[in-house]
């Protein structure tokens, strides 16, 4: 799709023939992607559309030259592409980026991820528990500005359950809610009060400590 070479405003998000799933199953990814910054850079990608490092530094408050270091690392792991079509900018050295994927999953396989595995997940969910916390924090800080209507405000939220589960019946029950969320997403379709929502999956088996 054709943009002028000076545009600002991010193009249309991908359809969803061209959204593809991130699986994370080498140390080296999952470390890759173990960094607020590169994960927020990503997120804005698949959520606001393409951008350049000057666009980046402004939507995440951060600099262009540090939105660059971390692009060229994502684009290293294939997390992020550029966007030649983009244009180049009025000076013709702009440099537009996307995301080369829609979602992000990661193993729990250690077997398969080797002995520097356990450090490299725990490291990325806790990177992961941040920017999701911080995204929380920004709705808050939005409510209490009376920036979300009531119908919004009744309808967001978090919550918990425990239940009894086999491996089989766990995975079968993510296919699920996965199915339900794609069922309820109205992509492109045009509704009034849509918004971008996002909703954070997690499910572990839990033992009592001995």
């Amino acid at each position: 799709m054709p943009a002028p070479s000076n545009r600002e405003d991010p193009p249309a998000r991908p359809s969803q023939a061209e959204r593809r799933q991130a699986h994370l199953t080498e140390v080296e990814t999952l470390r890759a992607m173990a960094h607020p910054l590169r994960m927020q850079i990503i997120g804005s990608l698949r959520v606001d559309g393409p951008a350049t490092s000057a666009m980046l530094a402004r939507r995440l408050g951060t600099d262009s030259g540090q939105a660059s270091h971390h692009l060229r690392l994502l684009a290293r792991h294939g997390f992020v592409v550029e966007a030649p079509e983009l244009g180049k900018g009025r000076h013709g050295r702009e440099r537009w980026w996307k995301s080369a994927t829609d979602s992000t999953h990661w193993t729990d396989n250690l077997d398969n991820l080797g002995p520097d595995g356990a450090a490299a997940i725990r490291a990325l969910e806790q990177t992961a528990a941040r920017v999701w916390d911080n995204l929380v924090d920004v709705y808050r800080e939005q409510v209490a500005r009376g920036e979300w209507n009531p119908a919004w405000r009744e309808a967001a939220g978090g919550g918990d359950r425990v239940v009894r589960l086999t491996p089989a019946r766990l995975a079968a029950m993510q296919d699920e809610i996965q199915e339900v969320i794609e069922r309820h997403d109205l992509k492109d379709q045009p509704a009034d009060d849509a918004e971008t929502v996002v909703v954070l999956m997690q499910a572990y088996p839990r033992r009592a400590p001995q």
